[in-house]
């Protein structure tokens, strides 16, 4: 059961409010966007462990590991630091396929589809990280994930099951919005965890 959090202010205590580093709060939400890209290219699974967005790409050997705090992508005993080598004129997908070359990555043409929770955890990041400080945290099961506004601010759930669940105990299955864009579900899943109330929650 989860223990319901119900004295957050969002207008005394928005993250967004606070002094931060703008290259920790760059550098996270590109970790996310270049682990996006690099799925879509070659696939396979990932999973979030502390500071790495960890890729289990299909037809490598070992796993390639994102550091969303040091800005470094590492693949078996080569680590590149990624940060200062994006610009908005050369792109996210510019900048990934430039990495996988660096880590002697297999050359892929074909870009696929991406996982509908990868994409909604890329859309919260690059939507709420700056603003919010929200960030995706490892569950305390296998396939749950924590979506936490700073430190130690409120906290929602989501599964590898499409349930979502608030502070409030409140649950939703979320495969019902698998068809919409993933922003429009990434603002509908903030909604839901009424981390602010300038976003509805959508079931009300």
């Amino acid at each position: 059961m989860r223990i319901a959090s119900l004295d957050y202010d969002e207008n005394r205590e928005c993250r967004g409010r606070s002094v931060r580093d703008e290259k920790q709060i760059s550098t996270y939400i590109l970790s996310f966007q270049i682990a996006e890209k690099l799925l879509r290219i070659y696939q396979g699974g990932w999973k979030i462990s502390g500071n790495g967005i960890i890729l289990k790409l299909d037809g490598l050997t070992q796993d390639l590991v994102i550091d969303m705090e040091s800005g470094v992508i590492s693949y078996g005993t080569v680590t590149i630091p990624f940060m200062n080598r994006y610009s908005p004129a050369k792109g996210v997908m510019a900048l990934a396929q430039e990495l996988s070359s660096d880590l002697n990555l297999p050359s892929k043409e074909d870009v696929s589809d991406l996982d509908f929770l990868f994409k909604v955890f890329v859309k919260l990041v690059e939507v709420f990280h700056a603003r919010c400080d929200l960030r995706i945290l490892p569950g305390n099961a296998d396939g749950e994930w924590e979506i936490r506004l700073g430190e130690e601010g409120p906290s929602g759930w989501l599964s590898t099951d499409f349930i979502a669940e608030n502070r409030f105990g409140e649950k939703m299955e979320i495969s019902v919005w698998e068809n919409l864009r993933a922003e429009k579900v990434a603002t509908y899943l903030f909604g839901f965890n009424r981390f602010c109330k300038n976003f509805q929650c959508p079931i009300r």
